[in-house]
């Protein structure tokens, strides 16, 4: 029998979902999926699964992971956002096993999608992702971004890929598989205004600045969604001087951070969202 605090916080959370603003495919599609989630045996968790989302189907590598994203991306909206055209040049960059290419295309059904992903295993899934929704116009690339061609050592968490990375191991107590994959410059593949970057590559974000800063191609980027690792890899506190780029580029930005109470005043890594826009390109206040 589920507890008092159980029922409560399925409650809050069922209330939650329904209330979702701008849902797609609906609100009452999302709550299923969750369902779903909620309810899968706790016997299969550790193998490949799938969930349907409305007519979308989602494939993941095991629950924890699915249910992860699924979280981040469908019910805490991290990527909601109001671009002015219907077909948007969109970047996915770190896109594991393609939850927010999804979203996108949800809410932008003839958006053109540019996703990378270094992740192998990630990578196929992504791959099966996309052809299992039949998506159009997503263009799909195995490799890390990066300020220089060539290849690096990418430490994989073979039971939660979102932690994989570049940089190091980001939690001790998890063990990583090193491999080697592709770097490349994102700014090569930037010809045009790109009308949303989406970037989450779990602390690799001071390489592509880098590389955007160089090319002179930052200021083609009207809108970015960025999850900034705050102190990831390093005891150094340089967060003001990445806003400090985005601030000299011409840009305003919106903060996003949840860090747990005990944490606040322990200068520790946290994940910071920045929500960045070209200055004129403010969405309206409502209201």
């Amino acid at each position: 029998m589920p507890s008092l605090l159980s029922t409560f916080e399925f409650i809050r959370d069922r209330r939650r979902i329904l209330r979702l603003p701008s849902a797609k495919p609906s609100a009452r599609a999302i709550y299923h999926a969750w369902l779903q989630l909620r309810r899968y045996p706790k016997a299969n968790r550790d193998k490949p699964l799938t969930i349907e989302l409305g007519n979308t189907v989602i494939h993941a590598q095991n629950w924890l992971e699915l249910e992860f994203l699924f979280n981040e991306v469908f019910i805490g909206n991290e990527y909601l956002v109001k671009l002015p055209r219907r077909d948007p040049f969109i970047i996915d960059c770190g896109a594991n096993i393609g939850c927010a290419t999804l979203y996108f295309k949800l809410h932008y059904p003839d958006a053109r999608i540019l996703a990378f992903e270094p992740n192998p295993y990630c990578f196929e899934m992504l791959k099966q992702n996309v052809g299992a929704n039949s998506l159009k116009n997503v263009a799909l690339v195995q490799a890390a971004c990066a300020s220089a061609e060539g290849t690096t050592t990418f430490h994989v968490n073979p039971g939660f890929s979102p932690m994989s990375s570049a940089i190091g191991n980001r939690d001790e107590k998890q063990k990583t598989v090193p491999i080697e994959v592709r770097l490349v410059k994102l700014s090569d593949s930037i010809h045009e205004d790109v009308d949303l970057l989406k970037l989450d590559i779990e602390g690799g974000e001071w390489e592509v600045f880098a590389d955007l800063v160089a090319s002179g191609k930052l200021g083609r980027i009207h809108r970015m969604a960025i999850e900034y690792h705050h102190r990831y890899g390093t005891t150094e506190v340089k967060m003001s001087r990445f806003l400090k780029i985005l601030e000299d580029a011409g840009y305003t930005y919106s903060l996003g951070v949840d860090i747990k109470a005990e944490r606040r005043f322990m200068g520790v890594f946290q994940d910071v969202m920045i929500y960045a826009v070209k200055l004129g390109m403010e969405d309206k206040a409502q209201g």
